[in-house]
Order: structure tokens, then sequence, then C-alpha cells
């Protein structure tokens, strides 16, 4: 009988708990997310500041893991209750949930697997994996952008979101070796998914600790990537997929960095016609939908890479925003990971 395949995300944001709830739909339940620990936006940004820069940032991390919740289980009325409540912020801008675990890691000196199990044990409810931070090390991204300027912090990513400044370089402001528990789940895995969301800040950012270029490297794990549906301004303006593949290769130092590119089936040109109002919010936003014909598909081809396009999302109806479709996800991610 066939190992079950052991599954990494690399991502956070909304884009990872996305493909991770995809994932347990789609049956698989050995998987270990690892996401960044930089964030410095937002009620994280605050928290850091209030810790004076001490501690990792956990918003990734913790939103992988409730998503590692079994959706058999989030039915139930406690889990849900208690999920419910961890997003809670109070008129301070202050997190329950954040407050909750950082109280637990100050609890278990730093154990975020003792955190897991301890949640375990509070709720009930067996996780379906592991949530991992790429590094215990507290530490800032910067980037340098066209012009010349060098903006320090995460935050500054999400400012900057809609300049036409685009981003050239990108590193960590301080050494970060890579946790010990990356580095072991990608030495184990079958399979890595590079989740779609903010390009650098919630995926690119976790090739830069120390140590994960040489495990990823030597993986034999077939590595897949999930593109984006629609392009930030100063990141993913007007990207194709040799982009995409130039600018992981530059960061994994892998040759090829992904061997699957999975993207909608779906190209710009007939996006626009189809949904001409989704494309024109974007649009008003300086972004637009990211898909290609077959021939810019096929150019990956020659980097030894296989395009899978797939009806991947859905329109929210309310606000004519695009969203990667777990349900859709589930289906494609069954196929192309029992196959390989």
């Amino acid at each position: 009988m066939a190992k079950s395949p052991k599954i990494v995300t690399i991502g956070g944001g909304t884009g990872a708990p996305t493909v991770i709830r995809a994932l347990l739909l789609a049956g698989f339940s050995d998987i270990s997310a690892i996401s960044a620990s930089t964030d410095s936006g937002g009620k994280t940004g605050q928290l850091r500041t209030d810790e004076r820069d001490r501690v990792i940032a956990i918003s990734d991390l913790l939103r992988n893991l409730l998503a590692l919740i079994s959706p058999r289980q989030k039915h139930l009325e406690h889990v849900a209750a208690f999920t419910d409540l961890l997003g809670f912020t109070d008129g301070r801008n202050r997190n329950l949930g954040y407050t909750l675990y950082y109280a637990l890691l100050e609890k278990y000196d730093g154990d975020f697997l003792a955190v897991q199990n301890h949640l375990e044990r509070l709720l009930g409810a067996k996780f379906a994996g592991t949530a991992i931070p790429v590094t215990l090390q507290p530490t800032h991204i910067s980037f340098s952008t066209q012009s010349g300027a060098v903006f320090h912090g995460e935050h500054e990513l999400d400012r900057q979101t809609m300049s036409r400044n685009a981003i050239t370089g990108f590193w960590l402001d301080g050494p970060a070796p890579a946790s010990p528990q990356a580095i072991s789940a990608i030495r184990q895995a079958t399979h890595i998914i590079y989740c779609p969301g903010s390009i650098y800040g919630s995926v690119l950012v976790n090739f830069l600790a120390r140590g994960i270029s040489p495990v990823l490297k030597s993986s034999k794990a077939v590595k897949i990537l999930i593109a984006n549906l629609v392009s930030n301004r100063n990141q993913t303006h007007e990207f194709t997929p040799t982009d995409y593949f130039r600018l992981f290769a530059k960061y994994t130092r892998l040759d090829p960095p992904f061997n699957l590119f999975l993207c909608p089936d779906t190209s710009r040109h007939d996006f626009e016609i189809r949904y001409p109002e989704v494309a024109a919010n974007y649009g008003a936003e300086h972004s637009h939908f990211l898909g290609w014909d077959k021939e810019k598909l096929a150019v990956l081809k020659k980097f030894k890479i296989t395009p899978v396009p797939a009806e991947i999302f859905s329109v929210t109806p309310e606000y004519s925003r695009l969203r990667h479709d777990p349900v859709k996800l589930a289906k494609i991610l069954k196929q192309v990971i029992h196959k390989v």
C-alpha cells in the first residue's frame, strides 16, 4: 500500500489557509504548514512594538493552525465558539487570539508544538498537521525599489502595494536560522506547495531563513506553485509564468524552483470579457487578473515545469472579488498529488 503524502505548505495570509482547507477537503491529513514570522503591520505590528521586537509575528502561524482543524470538527459548537472568540479585537486594537497564543508561548518557553498540543486538549479536537514558523528569531524584512529607495518592515509592503515603484531587492534585517521543525518538515515532504498570497511577504520571505534553500535543494518532493489570481502593482504587475520562474529561481536558488504551475484556466483577455465589472474594480486598484493563454504557459515547459491550468477560483457575489475556491482547489490538488 502506498504511503500517504507528507505535504508541506509554504505561505500565510489568507492564501495558505485556503490551500490547507482544500487539502483537508481532498482527504489529506499529514500537513506541515510553514509560515513567515516577520509581519509588522496592523495588530501584529503593534504587539511586536509593545514587546520591543523581542517576539516573532504569529499572525500567519495562528491562521494556519486554525485552518488545520478538520471540517468535520469545525461544526462542533465548542470549537466554533472558541475560534470565533479568538477573532475578537478590543477597543485598543488588541486581538484576543494573539494575546492567548503569546501567553501560551511564554508558558511553554517558546515551544509552539507544546502550544498546539495545549490547544488540542483545550478544544478536544485534533489538528490535521502542524503549523510551523519558518524561524524563531525575531527579525524584519527590507526591500529596495526601482527608484533606489529602501523600505523597512512588512507593513511597508502593504503600504506600497499600489505604487509603480516596483521591488528590485528583498532581504532580512538580521540573520534568521530556520526552525528545526521547518527543516525537518521539508526534508520529509513528498509534496511542497508554494501558496498564493503576498509573493514577497508571505512566500519568498520563507526562503530567506538560513537553511531553507539547502534543504529545498536536497528535497525530492514535488514542488507545486499556486499562482495568485490578481496582481500587485509593485510586485507582480504584468507578470507572466516566466516571471514567476525567474523570481522563484532567484530566491529558492533551485532550477527549476517548482515542478508544477497551478493557475486559472482562463486568460486575462477572456476574464475581462466575461467579468468586466470585476476587472474594472481591480483596475481601479492598479491590479489585473493573472491568467495566461496556452502559448505563454507552454514556455514553462522549456524550464522543465508543467503548467496545470484549472478552474480554481470563484467570484464573491457581494463584493465582486476573486477568491481561490477551496472546493475547486481540492479537486485539482487531489488529482495532481495522487498522480505524481
